[in-house]
Parts: structure tokens; C-alpha cells; sequence
């Protein structure tokens, strides 16, 4: 028999929605440089690609874990267990999570079509692995379905499968408790993953599925969310300096990157809750708060808006520090204003739009 659920207070609930609109922002960040396009010309100082390592890639990512986290948690927040209640949960996650990923993968597909047709775009995906032109109907459908165009949608496609195999979770977790992330982090280490109908596509990935355990285990067991304040600087500090020790290594280009990776997450999520309240907390004044209701909107739009100004940006303005550096703010602020807008326009103008679009949020 279940117990009554647990209800959320006022200043965790202002907390859970701050650090969700940030770790929704900070994926932005990650892919603003131009890094992430293989094609792109490069051309660092060491000292250049450490910052831009550390800002851009082992900071963000922790807030993007914490992102998982929370899904988690919401997901058995209030969970009394039953079949009716999960059918609940499970029809709201298809609307904010699986029509929006739907929908927007669509869009990325059609965008991509476009660009690829005109002959002023076409040059930049002569070699590209996102060529769509040449793709086979059933390879269409796995690009929409499987492996969308705006990469970033598979946080929605990995969140809505594992609410489908939420009702194991849960039962795993009332029967075995804190063993079930404990456990999980065997294939965490080892990068442990569901393989998918395209070989190069992951599905249910190891940073996925440990984090959102834990968000789970903490509501379904009804722990404390309050870290003691003797942690604070050991896990700010602790998780500083092994997020330098990962851009150093990337910067180095050492071969072995995993371990750092997976160690900056376990550290840092639980140094960013704890820090939150000491130094965040300025992000629930108003004008956030407004930012928060448009950052799904941004998120799922961002590319490939965001791409179409790196591509050119990255070869207009050439290489070096200067030029990386302006090209990296250019594509992150004029994405982010952009969007920003057009998510303002269509939630004040064309409220039903904005909602459809952004899965039921509105």
C-alpha cells in the first residue's frame, strides 16, 4: 500500500524551475563553438581551447546532468503508484515531451531539405553526415523518429523513454532503495548504453538513465533535498578543480577522457544543488521567471538556427583565439536573442502556437 504522496514547498519548487531554465540554457551554451563542427577551421592556443573547454563543455554539463535529475525526481514526485496516476503521468509526458520531439524533429528535417537545395547553403554539407538529400524514405524515417536533425531533442527522446520504464524504476527503487544507482553505476563507469536502430545513435545513455534514478530515488524514498553547509566549498572546490582537470585534458587532447567526464557529474550535481541556495537563488526574480516560461521553446528551436550561423561565422571570420572567441559569442547571443524573440512573439501573439509547439507550455 502506498502512503500519501509528498507535496513540493514553495522555495524547492521555485529551485527545481530555475535550475531546469539553466541547464536548459547551458546546452545552448555547449554548442556554440565552433568545435562541434568537424568541418569548421581550427586553429587554438592551448590556453584559448582550455577556457573554452571549461565554459563551453565540463561546466555546462553538469548543469544538463542536473537536468535529468530533476525529471527524475518530478517524475515520482507525488507518486502514489498506482495504474491510474501512471497513465497520468504518462499522457502528460507524451505532450511535453514526445509531441514536441516529434514535431520539432520535423522541422529540422524540413530546414534541412531547404538548405541543402539552395545553392548558396548546399556547399556546406558536401561532406557532411547530415546530407539528407540522398537518404532513402526509410532512412527519413529513422532520421525523424531515431536520430533528428536538432540534436539536442534527444534529451526528449532518452526523458520519454525512460518515463516509459518509469513503473520498473519505481518498483525497483521501493524494493532496493539507493542500491538501484548504485548499481547503475557500474554501466555508468563503463558507458553503458541501449543500442538503436542507427548505429551511430544511442539510446538511454548512461548519463541519462544514473541521474534520473537519482532525481527518482529522492522522491520515491522521500529524502531530504538539503545538503549541509560544511559541503558546500568542498564540493564547489572539488568540483572545480576536476572540471579544469577535464579541460586540460581536452585541451591536451589526452585519449582518455571518460573518467574525467563521469567524475565532473557525480561531484559537481550535488555541488550545484548545494551552491544554488547561496548564490543562485537571484534567479527567481521576475524577469527570469519570464525567461523560464520561453526557455523550452529556445531549447527546442535553437537548432538548426544555430548551426546556420556558425557555418558561416566560423569561415567569414577565420581562425584564431579572436576570431573563435567572436564567433563563439556571435552564434551564442544571436541564437539566444533570436529565439528569445520569436518565443516572446508566438506566446504573446499566437498563444495557441507557442503552446503546440512547446508541448503544452504556455
Amino acid at each position: 500500500m502506498s502512503s500519501a504522496p509528498r507535496s513540493i514547498d514553495a522555495a524547492t519548487s521555485a529551485k527545481l524551475r530555475a535550475l531546469s531554465m539553466v541547464g536548459i540554457l547551458m546546452v545552448i551554451v555547449g554548442h556554440s563553438p565552433s568545435y562541434r563542427d568537424a568541418l569548421a577551421p581550427s586553429q587554438r592556443s592551448f590556453a584559448y581551447s582550455f577556457g573554452e573547454f571549461l565554459f563551453t563543455d565540463s561546466l555546462p554539463r553538469v548543469l544538463v546532468m542536473m537536468f535529468f535529475t530533476i525529471a527524475g525526481f518530478l517524475l515520482l514526485q507525488g507518486h502514489d503508484g498506482s495504474a491510474l496516476t501512471w497513465r497520468r503521468k504518462v499522457k502528460a509526458r507524451t505532450r511535453s515531451l514526445l509531441m514536441p520531439y516529434l514535431v520539432w524533429s520535423a522541422i529540422g528535417l524540413l530546414i534541412y531539405f531547404v538548405l541543402q537545395l539552395l545553392p548558396w547553403t548546399a556547399g556546406w554539407f558536401v561532406n557532411s553526415p547530415r546530407r539528407v538529400l540522398d537518404r532513402s524514405p526509410s532512412e527519413l524515417l529513422l532520421l525523424w523518429l531515431i536520430d533528428p536533425i536538432p540534436y539536442q531533442l534527444w534529451f526528449l527522446r532518452d526523458l520519454y523513454l525512460l518515463v516509459l520504464v518509469g513503473p520498473l524504476l519505481q518498483w525497483a527503487l521501493r524494493r532496493f532503495g539507493a542500491w538501484v544507482p548504485a548499481v547503475l553505476l557500474v554501466p555508468y563507469f563503463l558507458d553503458g548504453f541501449v543500442p538503436s536502430p542507427v548505429p551511430a545513435v544511442r539510446l538511454l545513455t548512461s548519463d541519462s538513465y544514473l541521474f534520473f534514478a537519482v532525481g527518482a530515488l529522492f522522491a520515491e524514498r522521500r529524502w531530504s533535498l538539503r545538503i549541509a553547509s560544511a559541503w558546500l566549498w568542498p564540493l564547489v572546490l572539488a568540483t572545480t578543480v576536476l572540471a579544469m582537470g577535464r579541460a586540460y585534458g581536452l585541451a591536451a587532447k589526452w585519449p582518455h577522457d571518460l573518467y574525467w567526464w563521469k567524475t565532473v557529474h557525480l561531484v559537481g550535481v550535488p555541488a550545484l544543488w548545494a551552491a544554488y541556495d547561496r548564490w543562485l537563488r537571484w534567479l527567481e526574480r521576475p524577469l527570469w521567471i519570464e525567461i523560464s516560461g520561453l526557455t523550452f521553446f529556445v531549447f527546442a528551436a535553437h537548432e538548426p538556427m544555430m548551426t546556420m550561423l556558425r557555418k558561416p561565422l566560423s569561415r567569414w571570420l577565420g581562425v584564431g583565439d579572436l576570431q573563435h572567441a567572436l564567433a563563439c559569442g556571435l552564434c551564442l547571443f544571436g541564437t539566444l536573442a533570436t529565439m528569445l524573440s520569436v518565443a516572446w512573439f508566438l506566446r504573446r501573439k499566437l498563444p495557441r502556437t507557442f503552446t503546440f509547439l512547446s508541448g503544452g507550455r504556455s
